[in-house]
């Protein structure tokens, strides 16, 4: 996924316009709109911080990069799981391995429903196994 299409999903998952995004930014909405729209494919490193900050998420959120968590692995796992790991990752250490675990877990059909339950699950595993 390209870093236009992370910050509309992004923007749009805080229910932000362009025109608000710009205001909390400082970055002009022509530019955020060239970047959604894929024209402008390199934006500089301080256009993506102060939208990023905007938006409550790191750099790497824009740029699809997890800590060695290709974007492709998160966009293949379920919603809670992906949040879990954008949420915690860094702080608990999660790699890519965890999360190629972490996505066939379930247990009579069901898969853990929220952030939590996938902390609690993991933190389980590693106190366990680790």
């Amino acid at each position: 996924m390209a870093v236009g299409d992370r910050l509309k999903n992004l923007r749009k998952e805080k229910s932000l316009s362009v025109a608000r995004l710009g205001e909390l930014s400082g970055v002009s909405r022509p530019y955020i709109a060239q970047i959604e729209s894929g024209r402008r494919q390199n934006p500089s490193g301080e256009k993506l911080q102060m939208l990023a900050t905007a938006l409550g998420v790191t750099i790497a959120d824009l740029l699809g990069s997890k800590e060695g968590i290709p974007s492709e692995l998160l966009e293949e796992i379920p919603a809670s799981l992906r949040e879990f790991v954008r949420r915690g990752g860094k702080k608990l250490g999660i790699q890519r391995e965890d999360v190629e675990m972490l996505k066939h877990v379930h247990f009579r059909g069901r898969r853990p429903e929220s952030p939590e339950d996938w902390e609690l699950i993991f933190s389980f595993l590693r106190r366990i196994l680790g």
